[in-house]
């Protein structure tokens, strides 16, 4: 017998004679049969039904668009976000219970912060939106139904010396002995002059000059002229160069004996308590000598002043500690009135709430407590230099600083300081009426020339003030501060003067308070008095702050302008 191959899924086995015996399929090679079949199907369709089932339940935990859990992880996210960005607040412009806008630091690497306000109309079913430096406005949270902002405020006081009180017009320094006579003549080239240094009671702030007076007479033809001024002193008591007020003294005015001279000052005020004047009488005109001044060797007497003479017109002094000029000096003393206080406001931490559906469920509550203590600002304009001070570094929607002159480059800005080569100016949207702190770092690097701060503040009823403040570079190599206030249009009176400055940077700070009507004025950490001023009526209603230099070159490393909420 033997096997026989068939197709490949049988075998069939033949006898010697040719008769098939049996077949038999291949072990491993079985068919389902139709039972096993419909079993099979059977099985598999409820397996498939529970998967299904299965699915579908999954699905249902699924939280909906529209579901309260859906609401509450989209208002989650939202208010983590936002609390996030508030966390980083350097300083708050905008707080309201639905809308707030904050600088964060530098992200971008420009040397601008960046700015970032949320907003929500308070209408139910509109969007909150997120605006990025004053960019596009995006939805963040559609159908928001609740957002409401909270703030932790901490209040801050600074004290500090309030306006003097003036005393009346009192005699402060003088000289009238008769002795000796030492009597100078007055002639081109022999100008003559007086130190004075007043007596002061121990707790002045500042004093003025009200009226000065000399003795002179007729000295040659009659036709003589001569300038009588008041000056600033150096360092070694002799006349600076900074004219503070000057008067002109006629020859034909005189008689032929002395007699007393008097000249009433306006504009000499804001002197340091530890501050002299120089008087300085010089030839302008006539036959020489065009007059002769009363003078007196001292003759050993208590030192009271110095007498001054030129004899290259002012270009340089002599001075002399054992003669003087019969003088008189007639001034105002201020002495420290009441303390004044300045309050601003700042955030510790803001609380949030967001509800985006319409169940109460829905809502989500976060803080946000704010690492830098940001400042509550109506209104802010600064630069350090470090970058374009053209930039909108506050976010009101234009340059922080316009260059007015149309000279400005780039390349004046270097190492974090501006050497100016035009005017920079802000002309920002606000009055300035409310407390506002100014901060400037500043000089003057040219002989005789100036850096200059100018303010036009506290606008309101059509009225304001200009407060400027300026710094000039002696021919000693020391630097004059001088501050001065508008009276008017066009017209101003110096309240602060402080010489003898070093050639470095200055550090100024003014606290403008119009609900006072006051400056307050620190130089180089040196609080140099709190001042009354009056608004008036100007011939120019803008706003607008600006720095430059006057007569030379300035340089500027920081100045910033803070307005308090």
């Amino acid at each position: 017998m033997r096997k026989c191959a068939g197709d490949r899924s049988m075998h069939v086995w033949i006898r010697p004679g040719g008769s098939i015996v049996g077949t038999a399929r291949p072990l491993g090679s079985r068919g389902f049969t139709l039972a096993e079949l419909v079993l099979s199907l059977a099985i598999m369709s409820v397996l498939m039904t529970g998967l299904a089932s299965a699915i579908i339940i999954a699905s249902h935990a699924l939280p909906k668009d529209d579901s309260p859990a859906r609401a509450v992880v989209k208002a989650a996210e939202v208010a983590d976000q936002s609390a996030e960005e508030l966390r980083a607040a350097l300083w708050i412009r905008e707080r309201t219970a639905t809308s707030v806008e904050f600088a964060v630091p530098d992200r971008d690497a420009d040397g601008a912060a960046e700015r970032i306000r949320y907003a929500w109309s308070g209408v139910a079913g509109e969007a909150l939106t997120r605006q990025y430096n004053g960019g596009t406005v995006v939805d963040i949270a559609d159908s928001v139904q609740e957002f409401d902002l909270g703030y932790d405020l901490k209040s801050v006081t600074e004290e500090y010396p309030g306006p003097p009180v003036e005393g009346e017009e009192t005699l402060l320094a003088d000289y009238d002995s008769l002795d000796v006579f030492n009597n100078p003549e007055i002639e081109e080239n022999l100008w003559c002059g007086q130190y004075m240094m007043p007596s002061l009671p121990a707790d002045t702030i500042s004093w003025e000059v009200t009226k000065v007076a000399f003795n002179a007479c007729r000295s040659g033809k009659d036709d003589g002229e001569v300038s009588v001024e008041l000056q600033l002193p150096t360092a070694e008591n002799v006349p600076g160069g900074v004219v503070l007020e000057s008067w002109t003294l006629l020859e034909s005015t005189l008689i032929g004996d002395f007699s007393t001279e008097e000249f009433a000052a306006s504009n000499v005020s804001g002197l340091s308590p530890d501050q002299g004047i120089c008087l300085v009488v010089g030839y302008v005109a006539g036959n020489a000598p065009a007059c002769m001044l009363q003078g007196q060797d001292q003759n050993n007497k208590p030192q009271i002043g110095n007498l001054v003479e030129s004899t290259d017109q002012g270009a340089s002094w002599s001075s002399y500690t054992n003669r003087t000029l019969l003088y008189a000096l007639y001034g105002k003393v201020g002495t420290p009135g009441p303390d004044q206080t300045a309050t601003r406001q700042y955030v510790t931490g803001v609380r949030i709430k967001l509800r985006t559906g319409s169940a109460p469920a829905a809502r989500v509550i976060s803080t946000a407590q704010t690492l830098n203590t940001p400042e509550l600002l109506a209104g802010m304009w600064e630069t350090d230099f470090d970058a374009d001070p053209r930039l909108d570094h506050n976010g009101d929607g234009q340059p922080d600083w316009l260059d007015d002159s149309g000279t400005f480059t780039l390349a004046s800005v270097a190492g974090g300081v501006w050497t100016d080569d035009s005017e920079l100016v802000t002309f920002p949207d606000n009055d300035f009426a409310a407390l506002t702190t100014v901060k400037l770092r500043f000089r003057s690097i040219s002989v005789g020339g100036r850096a200059v701060f100018r303010i036009h503040a506290d606008q309101s009823g059509g009225t304001k003030v200009i407060l400027t403040a300026r710094l000039r570079l002696e021919a000693d190599g020391t630097q004059t501060f001088t501050f001065l206030r508008n009276t008017g249009p066009g017209t101003s009176i110096v309240v602060v003067r402080v010489p003898g400055l070093s050639s470095s940077f200055v550090d100024l700070r003014l606290v403008i308070d119009p609900d006072l009507d006051t400056v307050s004025v620190t130089v180089d950490g040196e609080h140099k008095g709190t001042h009354q001023y009056s608004p008036f009526v100007p011939s120019v209603g803008k706003r607008v702050a600006k720095i430059l230099g006057d007569g030379g070159t300035a340089e500027f490393d920081y100045v910033s302008i803070r307005v308090s909420e």
